[in-house]
């Protein structure tokens, strides 16, 4: 339907350019000269070349309109393809209608026509309208097209209530929303400077102020040079000279207050686990200050830059075309053409930009990566392999900056140094001829320089708004991006026992939704007893742990705590009674009293100090030089691996959970301290909920409970001595770590519980 409303219109008004043009050229009835301008054609009197290039308008859009007709399946394509030939084909009949114009000028026969300048201004109009019709049969989609929306249509409903279900499609359209409707705008980003819309305001009106006064200072130069060249007379010079410093003076003091308030502006503008899990480090850190410095240049100093220059150029021009209207238009003429290559250097550039914001993204990865595993990157001697994969990415974002040079010189070139030749030659000419005086030609001059600084500013703010939305693009994907989790949970009841229920659930990584970790897994967690999650690496443990902290939703199933979906809590109430003591605990480069204390509000020095003893921890740390004040360095480097766990668990028991969960908490530990930090948790047990994985199976022998996890699922589950008669996994797994061998196909059970435990308590 579109392409035959495109083929229809494109129709009427070829038939309406080629009518009006026609019948304004032979001036409504004057055939005759047809053949009169073909047998005696002189450029500078003959009007039948504009009448002529209405024919290639008509032939070209004909053309293209009739192709897209007949050929629906590649008409659309090849009209695609020749847009940027036709962009150009329809600027150079502007500026030739232009030129056509400043030639009958230096003649003046037919200037004061009313039909030949009718003539002028509908072949400007109709190459532009041209132009527009053409883009218009751009939108047209071809079959194939057509039949690729309708599959994905197709693809999306039958993907909606699958999604409901999966966390990945729900990932997935994240990206697709991002690449598609979330497009990053100009109109967007100036929306967040509404807050100083009042000292935008002002600044404002200081900008015209400013570029008012700084428009009247060639008009006054070029009346002081024809005071002295022409009039010979101090005194006319002389005002000229007073006017000119009293508005230079008040411009530059507008101008400073201008560039104060946006300065201003500047200064003021200066998600779920699963989320990390997919993004690097060095990407978010990326995204938070090489691009959110560049949308906010966009917003304050690109915008403070384009208005001046827009204020001032619209001065310019009026001054321009005051003192010379040829001059104007030979000026004016090549911005058409300037416009095309700022159209194809926008997309270029915007193109470049964003890969150089996306290859100082991986190369800030590499080095944050490698910065914080000096230590593994050391002990395999791995620096110089480092330092050249770090290389590399920086001479790949060095070659695109260079792109980025040359492109900017080539686009400065066309606009700037064209232009400056094109005026000084008419300039010259019109001089000569006695048009204008050589003090306007001056001022003229003083006031193309200007106003082509007005355009490389421009093409200056273009740049950078190419580079802010090509860095938008990249902070709105985060800011676009709907959570697979929310915390809309409200719940904060005064009692919580910390009685946890895993009820059918299964459970896969965002990052891996093809490959389930947890499968249909049920067990319980009792408030009082300790329980003990054991099976080889990968079967789920670790996984059990995360759901607890809420990091992930299952996919199925339900965890509930004391009875109450986990989803429908607080995050702050669940996170004050759930506390986590991982294998490899993070510490901050802080105090060690700062890190205990981490995330607890008003907690006492005591606290601190029996929590530390509680975990064993007080003994070494009271030995550091600084004691409790001692800096644990950047990721607890100052600290050794046992030191770290149990300032992790000391940090856990300070917050007095109700539900403590311990992930490999005491691997590091020596058996003394180990046996002395059990010995707390056993003293602490009253009233509270103690999850333990352990691979050192001989730590969990006194655990209330032991659920046996193998490839995600409960494969048994009971105390010490009721899995050992059993003679199942848990039994092998004690056997291989006790005896160092697999136990023999004969053994019975009556063998079992009497040998093993003995073996297992050595």
């Amino acid at each position: 339907m579109r392409a035959v409303v495109s083929v229809s219109c494109n129709f009427l008004f070829v038939l309406l350019d080629v009518t009006l043009t026609t019948i304004l050229y032979i001036d409504g009835t004057q055939v005759r000269r047809f053949l009169q301008e073909l047998n005696n054609f002189d450029i500078f009197t003959s009007t039948i070349d504009v009448w002529l290039i209405c024919l290639i308008r008509a032939c070209v859009l004909l053309g293209a309109s009739t192709g897209v007709a007949r050929n629906s399946t590649d008409g659309p394509r090849r009209v695609k393809k020749l847009n940027t030939a036709v962009s150009v084909l329809c600027m150079v009949m502007v500026v030739y209608a232009v030129a056509k114009l400043l030639l009958f000028s230096e003649v003046a026969v037919l200037l004061g026509a009313p039909w030949f300048l009718s003539l002028f201004a509908w072949s400007c109009i109709s190459s532009l309208a041209t132009l527009g019709f053409w883009k218009l049969l751009c939108l047209v989609k071809t079959k194939r097209e057509l039949l690729v929306i309708n599959e994905e249509k197709t693809k999306e409903e039958e993907g909606d209530d699958e999604s409901e279900a999966s966390g990945a499609s729900i990932e997935e359209s994240n990206k697709k929303e991002n690449r598609g409707s979330s497009k990053a705008t100009i109109s967007r980003l100036l929306s967040y400077t509404k807050e100083d819309a009042g000292v935008l305001g002002v600044a404002f009106v200081f900008l015209i102020l400013a570029a008012l006064g700084e428009c009247f200072i060639p008009y006054y130069t070029g009346l002081a040079v024809d005071g002295i060249v022409i009039q010979k007379s101090m005194v006319v010079f002389t005002k000229a000279l007073l006017l000119m410093l009293l508005l230079a003076i008040s411009s530059s003091f507008a101008a400073g207050i201008r560039g104060g308030m946006f300065n201003l502006t500047f200064a003021r503008l200066n998600q779920e686990i699963g989320f990390f899990d997919s993004n690097h480090t060095g990407d978010i850190t990326s995204r938070l200050t090489s691009d959110t410095t560049l949308v906010s240049d966009l917003v304050s100093q690109n915008v403070n830059i384009c208005l001046r220059c827009l204020v001032k150029g619209v001065g310019v021009c009026i001054f321009m075309f005051s003192l010379s209207w040829k001059l104007s238009l030979v000026t004016f003429m090549g911005f058409p053409l300037v416009m095309i290559v700022s159209e194809l250097y926008g997309k270029y550039y915007k193109r470049l930009a964003r890969e150089v914001q996306d290859a100082l993204a991986k190369a800030n990865n590499i080095a944050e990566e490698t910065i914080s595993a000096m230590k593994t990157v050391r002990s395999f001697a791995n620096e110089d392999n480092e330092v050249e994969v770090y290389w590399e990415k920086l001479q790949h974002m060095y070659k695109l900056n260079k792109k980025q040079a040359l492109a900017y010189a080539c686009y400065m070139w066309s606009i700037s140094v064209a232009l400056q030749v094109s005026v000084l030659f008419y300039g010259g000419h019109l001089v000569i001829s006695d048009q204008m005086t050589s003090g306007n030609l001056i001022s003229f001059i003083i006031y193309e320089l200007e106003l082509g600084d007005c355009m490389e500013n421009i093409g200056s703010v273009y740049t950078g708004l190419m580079q802010g939305v090509g860095a938008a693009e990249k902070v709105f994907e985060f800011i676009n991006r709907k959570p697979l989790m929310t915390r809309e949970g409200t719940m904060a009841p005064d009692t919580f026992k910390g009685h946890v229920e895993f009820k059918n659930v299964s459970f896969a990584f965002p990052t891996r939704p093809n490959s389930q970790v947890l499968k249909n897994v049920t067990f319980a967690l009792r408030p009082g007893e300790v329980t003990a999650l054991v099976g080889p690496s990968g079967s789920g443990k670790s996984s059990c742990v995360y759901l607890m902290e809420h990091f992930y939703a299952a996919q199925s199933g339900e965890l509930l705590l004391d009875g109450i979906p986990i989803e429908q809590y607080d995050h702050n109430y669940l996170h004050s009674k759930v506390a986590l003591v991982g294998q490899e605990p993070v510490l901050f480069a802080r105090s060690i009293q700062e890190n205990i204390a981490y995330g607890v509000h008003e907690v006492t020095m005591d606290s601190v100090v029996q929590a530390a003893k509680a975990a064993n921890a007080h003994g070494f740390i009271t030995e550091l030089q600084s004691g409790y004040n001692t800096d644990a360095g950047e990721r607890g480097a100052q600290l050794s691996g046992g030191q770290k766990q149990r300032v992790a668990i000391a940090r856990a028991l300070v917050r007095n959970p109700h539900l403590l969960l311990m992930d490999e908490a005491t691997s590091a530990l020596d058996t003394e301290s180990e046996h002395t930090v059990h010995q707390a948790l056993e003293g602490a047990m009253h009233n509270r909920t103690i999850l333990v994985i352990a691979h050192r199976l001989s730590t969990i022998e006194k655990a209330h409970n032991i659920i046996v996890l193998d490839k995600g699922k409960v494969s048994e589950q009971g105390n010490h001595k009721e899995l050992m008669a059993k003679g199942g996994l848990y039994f092998k797994m004690v056997q291989r770590q006790m005896l160092g061998v697999d136990p023999p196909e004969e053994y019975d059970s009556h063998q079992k519980c009497q040998t093993v435990p003995n073996e297992s308590r050595q």
